[in-house]
Parts: C-alpha cells; structure tokens; sequence
C-alpha cells in the first residue's frame, strides 16, 4: 500500500470529528489518474480529498450511470441483476418493510427495490438523480420516482416510516449533513436502512477500491458513527462480502459516543493493510472469475427470454406477490 505513512492536514474537514489531521491510503484511481484518499487520524473514515466532482448534480444527473454501467438507461441483464440484489437487501433486512407502509428510496436507480416495496403492498416513491434511469423506472413498472437531487424533493416532513438508501452515501459530499437532512423525511421512531460498500474488505484489490464516484469509504464502525452524528440510533450494522448493510432508528437525543471512534484509525489502517496483503492468498479471489461467467451466462439466458423488463422482476418477485395474496 502506497503512501500509507504520509501525514497531512487533509483540505476536506472529516465530517465525523472535524479534523484536518489524516494519513494518505491511496493516490491512484482505479482507472489510473490521481486521485487521493485519506483516512482520518481521529476517526478512521476513509475520503476523497480534495473532491474530484465540482458539480455532483450534474455529473449523477447526466455523467454516473454512463460512465459506471455504459448505458443511459439500464439494460435486461441489469434489470435481472438489480431485482435479485433488491430480494437480498429485502431479507438482510429482516423483511423489515411490511404492507402499508411509506418508504422512501433515495437513489432508486432502475427503480427495481420501488417495484419489489409495490408488490410488498408499501406506498413506495423512489429518487432518482438520472434522467435515463430514473425515467426508465417511471415509464416501465409504473413506480414513483422523483428525478432529481433529493434536496429538490419536496416530501412532507416526517411522513415516511422507512427511508433507504443502497450504494448511495459513499457518493455524497457529506454524509452526516446529507443524513441528517434525509433523516427529516422519516416519522419519529422511523428506520432508516443503509448499505455501503465495505472498504476494507480483503476481497477486493486495493487499487480497485478508489474511483471519482466513492468520495467516502466505510467500514462497520465509521458507519455507525456518521449515522450517529447525524442523530441515528443503530438498531443493528452487519458486515456482508463486499458490504455495510445497517438498520438505524431515529431517536431523539442520540449522539456519538467518542469511545466508538477511540483508536480505530489504528486498528482500520492496520485492516486496511491487512486485507491488501490477504487477497492474493484467498481461494475466492481465484474462483470468483469463473463463478462471474456463469453468473453472467445465467443473467443473459433469463433475461433474454423474458425480454420486457416488467416480465423480469415478477419472475423474480413471484414468491413474494403470492405470498400477500
């Protein structure tokens, strides 16, 4: 690992302590261009610094989905991927969504997690900053998707009983304020369900763990903490292959306990390292191509032969529609 000793005052305040103070992890994107991450001295929280994106707006609204999938509007193979990851994230959950509630989906994509919450019986609405994606959901599966920033949304306050949002906060400019400003939406009492991707896992290279869109990188701690300073209650944080999956309630009165943070820029640095070293001695890393292609091969073969996009995802949510009738 690169770089890893170099002490700096970062430009970039972390967000959970305030602090200047961090440790260069990285200089390199994955794709080869400059690109530093930082982890905080006094937190351990991974971030861009300084931000790479001048205008974030813009670039999810017109740039993300074109440069990160190749394509402005999501293709069968991604419409059948994104339904079965949205049927795990149902059960990582607990199942916790149920008939009759409001939820709201911050960064709904294709719009595929708003359609399964439909066939749950939820009163689901969906955001989604690209036109293409966001779009494509409205047009095809009949769903509630506001395109746009979720700042430009006006929902009533406290009038959802569930807010998610997968894959999305590592992309935000600042995840406490921009938590604490979704977390309005939510009633008192209400859950909030996050997944991020874990940065320290050892499963991925260390070179392809940084590109423009991830401004932040989260573990299980650092997680927990932000979600605390933007007035979070965990209810529960679980680390999956790859990823932060946590549930989090909102709570009057709830703040960071410094001692959640206390030496855990040590510790996360040396995991850090660690995991780096780890992936080249671990069987997946070895079986995960093969596994892939005939992941791949399945995708293209269902997709395929169900074509309409519709058709896919109640393929997929069959189980669960039935099970409401």
């Amino acid at each position: 690992m690169s770089d890893s000793d170099t002490q700096i005052q970062a430009e970039r305040p972390c967000p959970i302590t305030g602090s200047h103070e961090a440790t260069v992890v990285a200089t390199k994107a994955r794709e080869g261009h400059d690109l530093r991450n930082v982890m905080s001295g006094q937190s351990g929280l991974i971030y861009v610094d300084p931000l790479p994106i001048e205008d974030l707006a813009e670039y999810y609204r017109d740039d993300y989905r074109v440069s990160y999938k190749k394509t402005f509007t999501p293709k069968a193979k991604h419409i059948y991927r994104a339904g079965n990851v949205a049927l795990k994230r149902y059960g990582h959950s607990g199942e916790l969504m149920k008939q009759g509630m409001r939820c709201l989906d911050i960064g709904a994509g294709g719009g595929e997690w708003v359609y399964l919450l439909d066939q749950i019986g939820c009163d689901s609405v969906g955001v989604e900053p690209n036109t293409g994606y966001g779009s494509f959901a409205r047009d095809n599966y009949d769903v509630e998707v506001f395109l746009g920033m979720y700042q430009d949304a006006s929902f009533e306050k406290e009038s959802f009983d569930v807010v998610t949002l997968f894959q999305v906060l590592e992309h935000l400019a600042d995840p406490v304020v921009d938590l604490k400003a979704m977390s309005e939406y939510l009633k008192p009492g209400g859950k909030f369900v996050i997944e991020v991707p874990d940065i320290l896992f050892p499963g991925m290279r260390f070179d392809h763990k940084w590109h423009d869109g991830h401004l932040f990188g989260f573990d299980e701690v650092t997680l927990e903490a932000v979600a605390a300073c933007a007035g979070l209650k965990k209810v529960f944080v679980n680390v999956l292959p790859g990823n932060i999956y946590g549930v989090f309630e909102k709570t009057p009165g709830v703040e960071l306990n410094p001692g959640l943070i206390e030496g855990h820029a040590e510790s996360a640095l040396e995991r850090l390292t660690s995991a780096t070293d780890r992936y080249w001695t671990l069987p997946d890393t070895y079986l995960k191509v093969p596994r892939r292609l005939v992941q791949r091969s399945r995708e293209k073969m269902i997709s395929s032969r169900l074509a309409e996009p519709r058709a896919i995802l109640d393929h997929l949510y069959g189980t669960i529609a039935e099970s409401r009738s």
